[in-house]
């Protein structure tokens, strides 16, 4: 190629980097012009005279200098809107964002109607010697004893139980006194069936006028459902079946293990005429009953026949919230080494080593990731497993093991593959991932990406294919000598 020729594309290549750097605000034009000449020097400089001549080479070049210009762009455009740090770059950024979520996940945790009741099925549970006495062949939701068995029992001595109550389910047309209706399953019981059960009411805080209305008692599922969870409804008065009775109280939520599932409960003697008439009989164990079961089971043979009659406890086993989640927490646990690597990086030897307090506030930082993670994942499961329901349920404890077991694993998992990319001495996620080697020379160099600390502490090496001399990422500290790289980083 001609010296004239060589001439004009230096020219050329000038002009270029002239005009890439008028792109550039004017305090940092200067500077970036002399770094890309010096770029262009050295790209000139370390090739062959033969090759740096020809004309292959200079359009090389060319290409280069044509390449500032995005540069030029890039940093116009950061001037004109300043990067703002990732939610999570700072440790104090990452435990606010996560207390944040904790919050959103714990406020409808403590609203939900149905956490409430599971709450206090837990809390308020029926006692442990009653039994729900029914027929040994039929379903045990079904009435199957008879009104006359219940009188001859109740008017005999009984060698299994020293307290029976007898109560019938029917359905019946409500209205409150704002001519609100509805239907309710009503069980017309006998006196003695709140003794019995022994569940704590919330009883009217007045005494009735008219002491001749029948007490009425409203189920927990069916005042926070039928009656819109008013305070002031023990003590009005409400129409059930055409007939005027006076709402006394309202039982806890243990009651929903009572055969029928009825909604409220009418007590008093007015129990059917007809003999025949079926129902359910809750009976107290006596001592002899107690230990004549056989598991959850007892077996009744009427002393003055020769009929049998199945006893099952009405006590049923219920975990609560709190040990469902411990549980499968604790399955979360042994699980996360199967999904990922629990090892925390590999650290080069080196006099810049962080100390023995920051090493802590590390670990510090990391275990409270785990707490308030587990903590997310409880209350999340629980707004999950019962937001749409108003009473226990079975199926709903299931549903919270699942999601507490699902969002665990996957937050603790988060929090170890966080916590392997954040730098040991400022705690910041490590940036600008650059690769680093050839793929095809993985045994005879290194390959893998290398990430630095915007604070100038370390450097982290990521292998691509872990071998045996380097299977795990490590961390470079960096010494005084890198100072001048981050003089203008506001970072400690």
């Amino acid at each position: 190629m001609s010296f004239p020729l060589q001439r004009a594309f230096q020219a050329a290549h000038l002009l270029l980097l002239r005009s890439a750097s008028l792109i550039v605000p004017r305090g940092e034009r200067h500077d970036w012009l002399r770094e890309w000449r010096a770029e262009l020097w050295h790209i000139r400089h370390e090739r062959p005279a033969a090759v740096a001549s020809s004309l292959g080479s200079e359009w090389e070049i060319t290409a280069f200098c044509a390449g500032c210009f995005p540069d030029a762009v890039e940093i116009r455009r950061q001037a004109w809107h300043p990067r703002r740090a990732p939610v999570h770059e700072s440790a104090a950024q990452c435990i606010l964002c996560l207390c944040a979520v904790l919050i959103l996940c714990a406020v409808p945790a403590r609203l939900l109607t149905g956490v409430r009741a599971e709450y206090q099925s837990c809390r308020f549970r029926l006692q442990s010697a009653l039994i729900s006495v029914g027929d040994v062949y039929g379903p045990a939701s079904q009435p199957s004893i008879p009104f006359a068995q219940y009188r001859t029992w109740k008017s005999s001595r009984q060698r299994y139980f020293d307290g029976l109550a007898f109560y019938r389910i029917t359905a019946e047309a409500m209205e409150n006194e704002a001519h609100e209706s509805g239907t309710l399953r009503v069980a017309h019981a006998s006196a003695n069936l709140l003794p019995i059960l022994d569940l704590p009411l919330q009883l009217s805080p007045t005494l009735p006028e008219d002491s001749s209305l029948p007490a009425l008692i409203v189920s927990r599922e069916a005042w926070d459902r039928g009656f819109g969870r008013n305070l002031l409804l023990t003590g009005s008065l409400i129409q059930v079946g055409g007939e005027t009775v006076r709402i006394a109280g309202i039982m806890s939520y243990g009651s929903w293990q009572l055969p029928g599932h009825p909604d409220a409960w009418l007590l008093g003697d007015d129990l059917p005429a007809s003999a025949a008439s079926r129902g359910f009989v809750i009976a107290h164990l006596s001592p002899l009953g107690q230990a004549m079961m056989s598991g959850d089971h007892i077996s009744i043979m009427d002393d003055g026949s020769e009929t049998s009659f199945d006893g099952a406890l009405l006590e049923q086993p219920m975990d609560g919230p709190e040990r469902v989640f411990l549980f499968a927490l604790l399955l979360a646990l042994l699980a996360l080494p199967a999904v990922t690597s629990v090892a925390m990086s590999e650290s080069s030897f080196s006099a810049h080593r962080p100390s023995f307090t920051t090493a802590l506030l590390r670990w510090a930082f990391l275990a409270a990731k785990f707490a308030i993670g587990a903590c997310i994942g409880y209350f999340a499961s629980c707004d999950l497993a019962y937001w749409n329901l108003v009473g226990f349920s079975p199926m709903a404890e299931f549903a919270q093991f699942v999601f507490a077991f699902t969002l665990c694993l996957f937050l603790f998992r988060w929090a170890v593959l966080d916590q392997r990319h954040r730098c040991p001495v400022c705690l910041r996620r490590v940036t600008h991932p650059a690769q680093v080697g050839i793929a095809s020379r993985t045994f005879l160099g290194w390959n893998g990406t290398e990430m630095i600390c915007t604070g100038g502490h370390t450097l982290l090496h990521v292998p691509s294919l872990p071998t045996s001399w380097f299977s795990s990422q490590r961390w470079l500290y960096l010494d005084a000598s890198w100072e001048f790289l981050f003089a203008g980083s506001d970072l400690p």
